[in-house]
């Protein structure tokens, strides 16, 4: 009986100790011995080996750091950086800081476009190289990738891209293209003076286009001809101003706009040097009444009839058909009541047969659409003149000579 607890009692021991061999073999080997990898433990470990941004020792993500070999990227929470621009920083020293390329910022804020930059300005500071991109109608990513030589898994493993194989692009969607880096364009970097010029760029008195297709003209005046137009939102050089219209640059083209189409400060505005610094405005024509033409310029009756007649009712507005000054108002030889202007330009005009006194005098300065007199059928038989019936007789004079108003009337 002896013998058999002794054998019992050995047998134990020998089990245990085998037991506790086996597990400490076991714990040393290694965990893929055990449990075979699968897709998404590559995944997994791939989180593990992409630092997050801020883990990066100078703060910037690399292309290797988010597109490891035979791995997926880990979700990227942030691409771009935000910083409000200060007064009398540059762009360079806003790349220096960042550590971003001056091109990364240009293309991630719109400023290829040549806006003007303004304090407080709100810039994107991207944290890779890449440009954002705006969807257009009819983009696929195979087209947009195809466009910019990068893969199209370049964009879909972005992923704050949010996009994949089958996704449907929206217009006016903003991807980021990571790796595509084009360059500064050549037209600006001859204006700011290369890639130096464009590094000090720095903030500068500056207002935002209000409106879509905002005019910009010659001078301060709806009569100046219109030097280009501009969608809202654009960013325009403050330069000079004059009454309520102010002279900016946009990206290298300068003129006038309204100073209501524009949102600036009236400090900034109040800043701003007045200037008569501008071409005189061009003549502006506008019809001197509305009626039917009854008679035209040229030969009549045996004579030369050197104007023009329109025929309404008695006391229909006439108007100066051109800004300028009065030099004869009243009762004039031939055509009874009367208005001639002197223009610009060696250019008369006369206003005759008015139904009584014009309500302008002699040296007074009219503009063109002001109301003059009114029409009638007064004539002056001793000059010569004649009428039969309620009308305007209108006559423009280049050089003391009648030209034929149809010719130059809008």
């Amino acid at each position: 009986m002896h013998l058999v607890q002794r054998f019992c009692m050995h047998s134990l021991i020998v089990v245990v100790a085998a037991t506790i061999i086996v597990i400490d073999y076991s714990l040393t080997l290694p965990y893929d011995t055990i449990v075979p990898k699968t897709r998404s433990s590559f995944v997994d470990d791939a989180a593990v080996a992409v630092a997050p941004i801020d883990a990066s020792p100078d703060g910037a993500l690399r292309l290797d750091m988010l597109f490891p070999r035979s791995v997926e990227p880990a979700p990227i929470s942030e691409m771009f950086l935000v910083h409000y621009l200060a007064d009398g920083e540059t762009l360079g020293a806003l790349a220096e800081r960042y550590d971003a390329s001056l091109a990364a910022i240009v293309w991630a804020n719109g400023l290829q476009n040549g806006d003007v930059l303004m304090a407080g300005q709100l810039l994107r500071i991207p944290q890779l190289e890449g440009i954002p991109y705006q969807v257009q109608k009819e983009d696929t990513l195979a087209s947009i990738a195809s466009d910019f030589g990068i893969n199209v898994e370049a964009i879909i493993f972005f992923e704050p891209n949010r996009v994949d194989y089958d996704t449907v692009l929206d217009p006016g969607q903003e991807l980021f293209l990571p790796g595509v880096s084009p360059a500064l364009p050549n037209s600006l970097l001859s204006l700011y003076g290369g890639v130096e010029g464009w590094a000090a760029r720095s903030p500068e008195l500056a207002g935002v286009i209000r409106e879509g297709q905002t005019n910009m003209r010659e001078g301060p005046g709806q009569v100046y001809a219109k030097v280009a137009q501009f969608d809202a939102g654009r960013r325009a050089h403050l330069l000079a101003r004059h009454e309520h219209w102010l002279k900016v640059d946009i990206a290298g083209t300068s003129g006038w706009i309204r100073a209501d189409l524009l949102t600036a400060s009236q400090d900034m505005i109040s800043q701003l040097p007045e200037t008569n610094d501008f071409p005189p405005p061009p003549p502006v024509w506008v019809w001197p009444t509305y009626g039917r033409i009854t008679s035209g310029f040229g030969p009549r009756w045996g004579s030369f009839h050197n104007g023009i007649d329109i025929a309404n009712r008695a006391w229909t507005p006439i108007v100066a058909a051109r800004s300028g000054r009065v030099y004869e108002s009243g009762w004039c030889s031939g055509y009874g009541y009367c208005v001639k202007i002197a223009h610009s330009g060696s250019v008369e005009t006369i206003y005759g047969h008015l139904i009584d006194d014009p309500v302008v005098s002699r040296g007074e300065m009219v503009e063109a659409g002001r109301v003059i007199g009114y029409m009638g059928s007064t004539y002056d038989s001793s000059g010569g003149g004649y009428s039969t019936g309620v009308h305007l007789h209108f006559t423009i004079l280049v050089n003391g000579l009648a030209v034929n108003p149809i010719n130059i009337l809008p």
